[in-house]
């Protein structure tokens, strides 16, 4: 039987049944360890007894869709583990005969696949004809599924996070976001212990194949965002004689991501400036009927050929030592400050339809010094949050911090070093993500499993890898390097536009590669790709295939993929 080189430490068997903990939205924090045991371990999984079809109890929920749970174990090498139960969500194919489940994951890590299926299962599943059922599962750890929570209650942890952000703004005290991060680590780990080593991309990849299992079906069917991309490609390397059809859209280096922290975020990052560069000289292009900002005699910076991105560079520089008051006319007293701001900006650049009302923003306050579009645009990210609930922003910690290392950063001291580094191929983008991801220096959880490759087994069917071109965070280059490692088992798509993953900014021609692949099995050639259809600050009033998906469409489609995996 073959053998894969994962990390392996020893665990402590959990004492006691994880009760499921369910919740209508995504709202956790955690913690983890780093040690470098290495040993080889079979990667079969453990026989699980009791998974038959049978065994779903689907309920209505959500009005058209059907809610059921699959109790899998906590630790799969130990047959006495305890169980949990993982959150399913379910709508049925409209076709007559369903080509079987397609599991979709949103991202994150920490994002909700429930929550993706309820906002816009009926958009995904017109996507594949309707020839499949859409489910979606919370992952363990995350949401529904046995949620790990960091406090008593709500109001604690409302108490405890009042006024925190868990990104390091300008001017603020290192040392002192760190103790607190730090603080939220320990709460984390007093309250998780037994769980926190077993949340891991590993174990969730082997809840996929028992998810599998439990619908009776030979081989998987999978699309997944961003970081589900790592999901997915740690699935088909462990279990590539399962493998059915697999998308993976906005690839993540697999390579970089199961390594140093920094290092990962640094080569993440390499197009976020460009994406900047190209809202800019769009907005320019499209004039200021269209784009607010285009005027260049209200430009506050000129690079010798363009002056929105410079401008919007200089203003938020300016917002350091100037934060913004909202007007009279606001429903309550209040400022935005600059690392609110810098942050909604790098988020407005995941998907192209967000360009001209963050432009408006941006021209309200620049013109007139009053904040209160920018004010709105960050409470439409939150107008979906609970009150007296922890906070969402922390629920992607516990997987990232033990898929990867930071040896190269172990301190506060190497870290923020590490991060000026980054900063230079970044500016904006770096310390947004890396102080939200400090915590990791502070983690002390040990994966009781961690995939780290190989990248290039054989699987039954090969795998649809796409890469926009212009993307802030998982660059084209990722997806071109994984189609690399994979040595013939993935094909590589490349997407021309920018934003996040290929729903960033929709062309006709990719929602037909996608189409056929899942539809037909027809798997794009070597060298596939698709040019830009349209320009940003354009309205595209496109159809994008016979079953009538529109660029509306698309867009709720990616808002809710952002909506269930956004970290900061």
């Amino acid at each position: 039987m073959e053998k894969r080189q994962v990390d392996q430490p020893s665990v402590s068997t959990p004492k006691r049944t994880v009760r499921s903990i369910l919740s209508a939205v995504v709202l956790t924090c955690s913690c983890a360890y780093f040690f470098a045991t290495s040993i080889n371990v079979d990667t079969t999984p453990s026989p699980v007894v009791g998974y038959k079809e049978g065994n779903f109890t689907w309920k209505k929920c959500h009005d058209k869709f059907e809610c059921s749970t699959l109790t899998v174990p906590i630790d799969y090498s130990d047959s006495h583990s305890a169980t949990f139960d993982l959150a399913l969500i379910r709508l049925k194919a409209t076709q007559d005969t369903s080509m079987g489940p397609l599991f979709v994951n949103p991202g994150g890590p920490g994002g909700s696949g429930v929550d993706m299926v309820r906002l816009a299962g009926d958009i995904l599943s017109k996507s594949v004809d309707g020839f499949y059922d859409i489910v979606g599962f919370d992952p363990r750890g995350i949401g529904a599924s046995n949620t790990i929570r960091c406090f008593q209650d709500g109001t604690e942890s409302k108490f405890f996070l009042a006024n925190k952000s868990p990104i390091l703004s300008p001017g603020d005290n290192p040392a002192n976001h760190a103790a607190w991060l730090k603080a939220q680590a320990n709460q984390c780990i007093a309250k998780n212990k037994d769980f926190l080593p077993f949340v891991s991309t590993a174990a969730v990849a082997r809840d996929i194949d028992s998810l599998r299992e439990a619908f009776g079906q030979e081989l998987t069917n999978y699309w997944g965002f961003s970081y589900g991309t790592f999901l997915g490609a740690t699935y088909v390397n462990m279990f590539p004689d399962r493998v059915g059809r697999v998308i993976l859209d906005g690839v993540t280096d697999p390579t970089t991501f199961s390594g140093e922290l920094v290092n990962w975020i640094k080569t993440s990052l390499i197009h976020t400036e460009d994406g900047i560069d190209e809202f800019g000289a769009s907005c320019e292009a499209a004039g200021p009927e269209k784009c607010p900002l285009a005027h260049p005699d209200k430009a506050l910076a000129f690079d010798g050929q363009h002056y929105v991105a410079p401008t919007l560079r200089y203003y938020l520089n300016h917002l350091i030592n100037n934060p913004l008051l909202l007007s009279n006319q606001s429903a309550a007293p209040g400022i935005v400050v600059q690392g609110d701001i810098a942050n909604a900006f790098f988020l407005s650049l995941y998907k192209v339809a967000n360009w001209p009302k963050i432009a408006a923003a941006f021209a309200q306050a620049i013109d007139y010094s009053i904040g209160d579009k920018l004010h709105n645009y960050l409470a439409e990210t939150e107008n979906e949050r609970c009150p007296l609930v922890e906070d969402y922003t922390m629920s992607f910690i516990p997987v990232l911090c033990i898929d990867g290392t930071h040896a190269d950063q172990p301190d506060l001291e190497s870290y923020m070093k590490g991060l000026d580094d980054a900063s230079k191929v970044a500016p904006l983008a770096a310390t947004l993500w890396g102080t939200s991801m400090m915590q990791c220096i502070y983690w002390d959880v040990k994966p009781a499993e961690r995939y780290v490759g190989p990248w290039n087994q054989t699987t039954k069917n090969k795998v649809l890898l796409i890469g926009a071109t212009g993307d802030p965070v998982t660059p084209v280059e990722s997806a071109a390097k994984l189609e690399l490692l994979m040595e013939g088992n993935g094909v590589f798509h490349k997407h021309h536009g920018w934003g996040h993953c290929s729903l960033g900014q929709p062309s006709k021609c990719t929602i037909k590669v996608i189409r056929d692949y899942m539809v037909d099995g027809k798997v794009p050639q070597k060298g596939s790709e698709c040019a830009m259809e349209d320009q940003p600050f354009e309205p595209s009033l496109q159809t994008y295939g016979d079953n009538g998906l529109s660029y509306q469409d698309l867009s709720l489609l990616a808002d809710a993929v952002h909506y269930a995996q956004r970290r900061t």
